[in-house]
């Protein structure tokens, strides 16, 4: 039990206290994943039908790279997106960039 304990922290301390850097992120791929997984739904959502419009909420509640990482997270597990880690951390590095500029 502790064994498989220490190995789920192991692996979420891989993930989430991994520097998010572009350079070990295929963008394009980062890009076609939001395209294929998140598009759609937040396109939905937006009264205009402008899927990145939710990045730019001025009432958003994404104020830090630690927030991105959540709100990716909670996607990935409510709308069952099955996404990888991998996944999660290139879809945060890309969004980041592309909208947020969070600092790490």
């Amino acid at each position: 039990m502790g064994q498989n304990l220490i190995a789920k922290g192991a692996v979420l301390a891989c993930f989430w206290g991994a520097p998010l850097l572009a350079g070990a992120t295929d963008m394009g791929a980062a890009r076609q994943l939001h395209a294929d997984k998140c598009v759609a739904c937040h396109a939905q959502k937006s009264a205009f039908g402008d899927p990145d419009a939710i990045y730019r909420r001025a009432d958003s509640t994404v104020k830090s790279l630690q927030r991105l990482k959540t709100m990716v997270s909670l996607c990935n597990t409510e709308l069952r997106l099955d996404l990888f880690p991998d996944d999660e951390a290139d879809l945060v590095v890309f969004l980041n960039q592309t909208y947020y500029k969070l600092k790490p």
